[in-house]
């Protein structure tokens, strides 16, 4: 299944990002693909939760899915473009990139690789290229409006995103 690319219906960037945002994906999507990652590929579930929501694009810059034994950061949306959440300040979205995580991390425990994968390939080449320290990371129940919210998860733990970060540190 192909989502239609339609960059005239999303709103560009217009200025260098300021904040990284991490969410999962079961907070959006209701497909059972989006719930629960497994080792199989399945960001089609994704991608039809984005039809049937009837939305442009995924509402995240990227993914990260377990296939098999190993992570995968997937890109989703370019960053020139902005993802849309309704719960999060404009002055902050407007200015984020967002990270979702394939699955749902309050009954899930991610495991140390994912935390390495996560630092490496993804938040530490975002704060060198955009000139960020670790405190721009946020969760996205740290930035919405959702006082409920749990997003991204029970499980993930922001000291050990940190100190992943610091371990791979771009110089």
């Amino acid at each position: 299944m192909k989502i239609p690319l339609k960059p005239s219906l999303m709103k560009i960037r217009r200025g260098k990002p300021k904040w990284i945002i991490l969410h999962h994906t079961s907070e959006i999507y209701e497909n059972p693909m989006a719930k629960i990652d497994n080792s199989k590929f399945q960001i089609q579930g994704l991608s039809k939760g984005v039809l049937e929501l009837k939305q442009s694009d995924y509402n995240y810059h990227y993914v990260i899915e377990k296939i098999n034994d190993e992570y995968y950061p997937i890109v989703c949306r370019p960053f020139v473009y902005l993802c849309e959440w309704d719960d999060i300040d404009p002055n902050i979205n407007n200015r984020s990139i967002h990270i979702g995580f394939l699955g749902d991390y309050n009954y899930k425990i991610p495991e140390k690789r994912f935390y390495e994968v996560l630092a490496f390939r993804i938040l530490n080449p975002m704060l060198k290229m955009f000139k960020l320290a670790p405190n721009r990371i946020k969760f996205h129940n740290d930035v919405s409006s959702n006082e409920e919210l749990t997003c991204p998860g029970d499980f993930i733990d922001k000291e050990i995103i940190i100190s992943m970060v610091r371990r791979f540190v771009v110089k």
